[in-house]
């Protein structure tokens, strides 16, 4: 009997301790266009329309035609815990020839030749509407 408590104790406490349900890991980032994209994200709790820049060192993720791309949460606790601390998150969509052209280059000169095709700036709410989806070219009832 004593060891029956035991085990429904044990059950009890790992039943109560178990982790919180994980929120949405990735969002996807769809491209529906007829040419190669990059994009490049950008995570900080500050953004303002300056930072529709291209960022120098830090690079972008190519997205074939007709193809899509995962963007991890920070950690393993997914977007939710991540859009607490980040109020928004950016992408910068560029042509993917015209940066591999000038991907070496200093920044300056990627900024000045490589245009930024279209930039998202979503918030919790805006993926979560989205269903952690973002496609390019942008769908007409997109708000982001």
């Amino acid at each position: 009997m004593k060891i029956i408590k035991i085990a429904a104790l044990c059950l009890l406490s790992c039943m109560l301790s178990a982790c919180p349900k994980q929120s949405e890991e990735y969002i996807t980032l769809v491209n529906n266009s007829k040419q190669d994209i990059v994009f490049q994200e950008y995570r900080k709790r500050n953004i303002t329309s300056v930072d529709t820049l291209f960022l120098c060192r830090v690079g972008a993720v190519e997205i074939p035609k007709g193809s899509s791309s995962l963007v991890h949460s920070v950690d393993d606790t997914g977007w939710k815990a991540d859009f607490n601390i980040i109020l928004c998150l950016q992408f910068l969509i560029m042509d993917s020839e015209t940066y591999s052209q000038y991907m070496y280059e200093p920044c300056d000169t990627i900024r000045k030749y490589v245009p930024i095709l279209h930039h998202y700036r979503v918030s919790l709410a805006d993926m979560e509407q989205a269903n952690w989806t973002i496609v390019y070219p942008p769908e007409e009832k997109e708000s982001f």
